[in-house]
């Protein structure tokens, strides 16, 4: 099993990053803005989201990062991760906006109870939409910028370290020097 998952990160998270072809800081902020999307509570929509961001950065802001790295890498938060990262979020979410007892199990017991208990079929979709988009997806999204912004900038930097080092290695077997890797092989946008 722990074959199988380090394939599969290697597969998915690490390839993709090295073997890209784009320039250093393309990848390295492809990487940053599929980390920081992937830290969002928007499973489902992260691809889609990344695509545009994209789009914006390349044609308003005529700047580029590496779209297939950035799909790649938002995958962090997938069906198997988000439940324990939802929680995490939720959790420092209450937690930073200073909701005290908000996240019992009791209180959310009890917020459904009385949600099902109303007899009036809009106002249980009222009540029931309020709890979720209030009670928690505010307190969730809030988590998840916490830990969004700190790691996407810090994995701007260690991913623009890694890949540099990696493709100054690939120029050092190749017996050439990084410029000339990178006039060889880098592609620009």
């Amino acid at each position: 099993m722990k074959k199988k998952i380090e394939k599969y990160i290697r597969e998915k998270f690490i390839l993709p990053v090295l073997d890209s072809r784009a320039p250093v800081s393309e990848v390295s902020l492809g990487v940053a803005v599929g980390i920081f999307l992937g830290f969002t509570p928007t499973v489902g929509v992260q691809m889609y989201l990344v695509a545009i961001v994209w789009t914006i950065y390349r044609y308003i802001f005529g700047r580029h990062f590496n779209l297939p790295v950035g799909v790649a890498i938002v995958w962090i938060s997938n069906p198997l991760t988000m439940v324990p990262l939802y929680y995490l979020f939720l959790v420092t979410g209450y937690w930073v906006i200073d909701v005290q007892n908000g996240l019992s199990y009791e209180h959310f017991a009890d917020s459904l109870a009385q949600i099902s208990q109303s007899e009036d079929t809009l106002e249980k979709i009222s009540e029931g939409t309020r709890f979720l988009l209030i009670d928690l997806g505010w307190p969730m999204i809030i988590g998840g910028f916490v830990y969004a912004v700190p790691l996407s900038i810090i994995s701007y930097y260690i991913t623009k370290g890694i890949v540099s080092s990696h493709r100054k290695s690939n120029a050092r077997l190749a017996g050439m020097s990084y410029d000339e890797w990178r006039t060889q092989y880098e592609t620009e946008h």
